[in-house]
């Protein structure tokens, strides 16, 4: 009896301990609250609802170990209280309404063995196939982030029709507008389906979508939406897949399911999307004569811009997306600054920008754009308070796309040295050369930069020049080709600084460059090279590193040598609307008629290396 007696205490005793062990294994292992509530899944071909509380999962028992990885990934160890069984469930949060898992199958631990994470979770892989599971009780998340704007589209479906329903209603509407109580249409988007004749499987019919967050997995960008008129759990819940380099298709599932979307193309569901303009806007003025055509904009990773009589389409080509379009529409004008009305193609919603515009010269339009202002009033949107007046600021670019070359405002014939993260170097343009260049002994070899053109219009650059006369003081190397050949499309004076832009077709980084440049001496210039269309506000003519935006930096003296006939010109920016003294001048000699006594020459200027003389014949 006492032996009896003894082993009931012992089983309680141990009872109790492994309660108290149980206990202190379940303080030790606290579920993130993020991932706490009831989710819905679709499982091995059956819906599931998961509930996970502080300390347990439902069917996989309560949780006795975790370990958090990098970012929101973590591993938990779940015990089944009826049988030592252990799982392994990893984590990957997406947003607050999403996560997925992948797990393996319940394992038992030798005696001895501590279940760990590492321990019990070495079965499974990181490339099992992801199961997403959707809270039931979520919160809806602003759209814009998945998706925005009014698109029309066409769709296909492969498990229902054959073919491509394209109807012109078919319609997305997924529109921020502002002022909504709450945010409630932020955060839905409706996609507005049209019936195809002969095509069954298509409807009429509009579906509502609540947005539950995005997420990217390497340039797949999924989102995540719950049908807000659907009560059944199985067909509530949908998952879609864009790619951030051609978000023009999209993936859709027909399931509850995020792992039947590999690419937008092999989607169950799929969808092509053209942007629809959602609002017309009267013009109300004009723009300046000389802005027509086509145009890069330097500040908007060169931008594409075309620009009529009373419009500027703006096309930009983000790291995202596929394209972006912006349509500004003039409205009132009044000097230098232009209200215009912005739409974009892909949104909903219009707003007022102020342009104050420089006058045109060369190649070039010179702007700031101010705030963006929801009022149609020039006397709000332009006041100059809308404009970001910084300490140090300076104008954006337009530049012509097709550039017809300037007189360049640096001339002459100069031996330089460089420096720089990509000085200028040896290269034949366009190959090898056709014949052969006979042995020529070079006296020295120079850096040759040189604008000896008729026009002066093209900045040629030699790194390796052969510097040699013969006899007569005649250049005796005349076959060398320069390595460089830059057309000046424009020059201006801002900031204290000289800026010059030039153009090469031949450049494989950016066609167009810009230069600051300056006069060191009688026969001296510094310049400096950007590494794009666009000169940075700290980057002055010795600039020569990334830092200051720069690709190089040059010290070049003139050298011109008496047969080179390549006299020095300089002009340092200040008035560039004002006429070059390259100009060609042209004689009319209609000016005689019959019965006159006298001719008279009407008055011209002669441009003789920057210096302007005025002449006036009188023949009497």
């Amino acid at each position: 009896m006492n032996k009896y007696l003894g082993f009931m205490c012992l089983l309680g005793l141990l009872s109790v301990g492994h309660a108290q062990y149980n206990e202190l294994e379940q303080r030790n292992c606290i579920i993130p609250k993020i991932l706490q509530g009831s989710w819905f899944s679709w499982e091995v071909g059956l819906p599931t609802q998961t509930i996970i509380d502080a300390t347990s999962m439902s069917r996989r028992g309560y949780c006795i170990n975790y370990q958090r990885h990098h970012g929101d990934e973590y591993s938990f160890v779940f015990k089944e209280r009826s049988a030592n069984c252990y799982h392994c469930v990893r984590t990957i949060i997406r947003t607050l309404n999403i996560f997925e898992k992948f797990e393996g199958p319940c394992v038992g631990l030798p005696p001895g063995q501590e279940p760990t994470v590492n321990n019990v979770c070495k079965g499974i892989k990181d490339d099992q196939q992801l199961i997403t599971l959707f809270n039931e009780n979520f919160v809806p998340i602003n759209c814009r982030s998945s998706l925005e704007g009014v698109w029309h589209f066409t769709y296909q479906n492969r498990f229902r029709f054959t073919g491509v329903c394209n109807k012109p209603d078919a319609r997305i509407q997924s529109c921020q507008t502002a002022g909504t109580q709450f945010l409630i249409q932020n955060q839905k988007f409706n996609i507005t389906y049209q019936k195809c004749e002969g095509m069954e499987g298509t409807f009429t019919g509009t579906v509502e979508f609540s947005c539950l967050g995005d997420w990217f997995v390497g340039k797949n960008h999924y989102f995540a939406v719950a049908n807000t008129k659907e009560s059944r759990k199985d067909e509530k819940y949908r998952c879609f897949l864009k790619n951030r380099d051609d978000d023009l298709y999209v993936g859709v599932s027909i399931t509850a399911e995020c792992n039947t979307l590999k690419t937008p193309e092999n989607s169950p569901e799929r969808l092509k999307l053209t942007p629809v303009k959602a609002e017309f806007v009267e013009p109300g003025c004009t723009l300046p004569q000389n802005f027509s055509g086509e145009w890069v904009n330097t500040a908007n990773i060169d931008a594409d811009v075309s620009i009529s009589e009373t419009h500027i389409n703006e096309t930009y080509y983000p790291d995202r997306a596929r394209y972006r379009k912006t349509i500004y529409v003039c409205r009132e004008r009044r000097g230098n600054r232009v209200m215009m009305a912005r739409l974009t193609v892909d949104g909903c919603q219009k707003d007022y920008v102020c342009f104050d515009f420089m006058p045109r010269h060369h190649n070039i339009i010179r702007y700031r754009k101010g705030l963006a202002v929801i009022k149609d009033d020039f006397s709000t949107v332009c006041s100059w308070v809308q404009f970001p007046n910084s300490e140090a600021w300076k104008y954006d670019l337009f530049l012509a796309k097709n550039p017809v070359p300037v007189r360049c405002p640096v001339a002459g014939k100069f031996n330089f040295t460089q420096r720089g993260e990509h000085p200028f170097k040896t290269r034949i343009l366009g190959g090898v050369t056709l014949s052969p260049r006979p042995d020529i002994h070079c006296k020295q070899n120079i850096s040759d930069l040189s604008v000896c053109d008729t026009d002066q219009k093209e900045l040629a650059v030699d790194e390796n020049y052969c510097l040699s006369v013969d006899h007569l003081g005649r250049p005796v190397d005349i076959y060398s080709d320069p390595d460089y050949r830059m057309k000046c499309i424009g020059f201006w004076k801002e900031n204290l600084k000289s800026y010059l832009i030039t153009y090469d077709d031949l450049d494989p980084l950016s066609k167009y460059r810009c230069w600051v440049y300056q006069r060191a001496d009688l026969n001296r210039v510094l310049m400096s090279q950007a590494v794009g269309a666009f000169c940075k506000l700290n980057q002055d003519v010795t600039s020569w590193n990334h830092s200051e935006g720069a690709a190089v930096a040059i010290d070049a003296v003139e050298y011109e040598r008496e047969r080179d006939d390549c006299p020095m010109y300089f002009d340092d920016g200040l008035n560039p609307w004002r006429p070059s003294d390259a100009s060609n001048i042209v004689f009319e000699w209609d000016f005689y008629k019959a019965g006159t006594d006298h001719l008279a020459f009407p008055s011209f200027a002669l441009g003789i290396s920057g210096i302007y003389m005025v002449v006036t014949f009188l023949v009497a």
